[in-house]
């Protein structure tokens, strides 16, 4: 069986919006981003990250993009200069060859379809470059927008994972979503 791949320098354009390394100059932009409050209410962390905690975490993704193995792809979503929102990839089992992805958009450019290419993105990085077999999100499920995205992305439900997450003492649920490689490429059936 043919091993997972690290993937160095990620770059990946799309239609509307490209996905790449963060830049020491993302980090002010990235905390504006994670104050919005539509975005921080979605954040898993038990508080807003300050400037100095954004900084930090951007030299330590910096850092992190020569791990080999790598085991999580952590990227901006670029339309030309302008930041409009991340995506992540997780390699959660090498063994397994198994994934997850996530991503935000910024507030001002939700609802034209950026999440749902971010997704696309991330998928094509785990299916095509890295070699992943199986790649799984999850989302609040009263988060429509998001179940939207994943499955305009191909990801198709799985149920839902009860007190599956703590987040600010408070326990959520997570609907669950996945996709196999199988499907992507053979049109899910």
């Amino acid at each position: 069986m043919t091993p997972i791949r690290s993937v160095r320098a990620v770059h990946l354009p799309g239609p509307r919006c490209a996905l790449r390394e963060w830049t020491d100059a993302d980090a002010p932009v990235l905390h504006a981003f994670l104050t919005e409050p539509a975005v921080a209410d979605g954040l898993l962390d038990d508080e807003v990250p300050t400037p100095d905690a954004v900084t930090a975490a951007v030299a330590t993704w910096r850092a992190a993009a020569g791990d080999e193995p790598r085991p999580e792809y952590r990227l901006a979503a670029v339309d030309g200069d302008r930041l409009v929102g991340l995506g992540v990839l997780a390699v959660t089992s090498a063994e397994h060859r198994r994934g997850e992805i996530g991503y935000a958009v910024r507030t001002a450019h939700q609802g034209a379809g950026l999440g749902t290419e971010i997704a696309a993105l991330l998928l094509d990085l785990a299916f095509t470059r890295v070699g992943l077999h199986r790649v799984e999100a999850t989302t609040r499920p009263d988060n429509v927008a998001s179940h939207r995205v994943l499955a305009k992305a191909g990801l198709r439900p799985e149920g839902v994972s009860r007190d599956h997450l703590l987040v600010r003492g408070v326990w959520r649920d997570s609907a669950r979503y996945a996709i196999l490689a199988t499907d992507r490429f053979h049109g899910g059936d």
